[in-house]
């Protein structure tokens, strides 16, 4: 009898490596799984925050091109504004800013909102419409831009058709991110 009882106390069964292996084999099902959805919640984390960056960088570059526009006038017959905006497709805004790149002593600065993000572009005047642009949002963000004149009206299209005494005093982007709220951001026009 003392034989037998040495023996079970000198290894382990059958029954206990089965049992200790489904145990380590739910386990490992487990830990791969939460891992696995850590893995997923990151990468989704690093997007939505690369697409936030893009759009604070969006925003500083319309800041930065706002800041070299030269001042707004009214609108003369035969005068070139020195703002544009085109609700065309995704909305487009033109600005006609001072630089040091161009003989006048002027390039025009392009936005423009389409299947394809937000782009910007710049170039000299004759060769604005030529320039494709590089991106600023990435494809499925959007963006709407309106004036408010010194009227108090909200315009979505400058310059206007008929003569108007009223001139832009504020720019309003309005950006949205895939998945997104809308984003609204204004500017003091010089």
């Amino acid at each position: 009898m003392r034989r037998v009882r040495d023996r079970r106390q000198a290894g382990m069964t059958l029954i206990e490596i089965l049992v200790a292996m489904s145990l380590m084999a739910i386990l490992s099902v487990l830990g791969y799984r939460a891992f696995s959805a850590l893995l997923m919640t990151r990468e989704r984390l690093v997007e939505v925050s690369r697409q936030w960056v893009g759009l604070a960088r969006a925003f500083r570059r319309v800041e930065g091109d706002i800041g070299r526009l030269a001042p707004q006038v009214a609108p003369v017959a035969g005068a070139a504004p020195v703002l544009r905006l085109t609700p065309d497709g995704g909305g487009r805004l033109d600005l006609l800013v001072f630089s040091v790149r161009y003989p006048d002593g002027v390039e025009w600065i392009r936005y423009r909102g389409g299947a394809d993000g937000v782009r910007w572009s710049a170039a000299a005047p004759a060769d604005i419409d030529k320039q494709a642009g590089w991106r600023l949002l990435d494809p499925g963000a959007s963006v709407r831009w309106r004036l408010l004149l010194s009227d108090g009206r909200w315009v979505e299209s400058w310059p206007p058709l008929l003569a108007s005494a009223a001139v832009p005093r504020v720019l309003e982007m309005t950006a949205r991110l895939p998945g997104e709220a809308p984003i609204r951001r204004l500017w003091n026009l010089p």
